[in-house]
């Protein structure tokens, strides 16, 4: 029980150094979502799009956190973003409705997507694109590729989210997850990364 706690405590503290970004606005007293969108030079619809969290934009509360488009931190505006779709998405292989209903690379190319950056469809073209980088090296917004093959054939992606954490659609059971860079299934499948072009 007590290492059970410890762990928890620990994996606290690491997503809350994670979930701050400089993209985040935190809502303040008589914020609308239109007067964020306007103070932040972005489209409402944008700005609603960019934040599932909040399925009633009328309804936002002082506290709560807005994702809004900030240039120079595309990468954090993206792992803020693929964070939002947890509990919202579900895992659909093949699915076309992304990002809601779709599988891991259906759901990592609409997360990129919503950020102007192109990507193919499936997790092996995705892995095509791009510089390759090390699991030393990686840094906020890098692609991650998995296999669970013996033949090293690509089969699953994630976005790696800083602070030893990666994010991706999983499986039909998980849905949206967050995991260790460091565990076990991680470690065991890891092939390689990407950084995209373009953020």
């Amino acid at each position: 029980m007590k290492k059970h706690l410890i762990i928890l405590l620990a994996m606290y503290f690491l997503f809350s150094s994670v979930g701050v970004a400089k993209a985040q606005y935190y809502v303040q007293k008589g914020d609308t979502m239109y007067s964020i969108s306007k103070n932040n030079g972005m489209n409402l619809k944008d700005l609603i799009s960019l934040n599932p969290q909040h399925p009633n934009p009328n309804k936002i509360h002082v506290g709560d956190y807005i994702i809004t488009r900030n240039p120079e931190e595309k990468q954090r505006d993206i792992v803020d973003y693929a964070r939002s779709l947890q509990d919202r998405t579900a895992y659909v292989y093949g699915g076309q409705e992304a990002p809601l209903k779709t599988d891991c690379s259906g759901w990592v190319q609409s997360v990129y997507g919503k950020f102007g950056i192109k990507l193919p469809r499936t997790s092996g073209q995705q892995f095509k694109v791009g510089v390759p980088v090390a699991f030393r090296d990686l840094v906020i917004g890098d692609l991650m590729f998995f296999s669970t093959r013996a033949d090293k054939v690509i089969t699953h992606v994630g976005i790696y989210m800083g602070d030893n954490f990666w994010i991706s659609n999983l499986n039909t059971v998980k849905d949206v997850e967050i995991l260790s860079t460091w565990g076990a299934w991680t470690q065991k499948y890891f092939i390689g990364g990407t950084r995209v072009m373009g953020i």
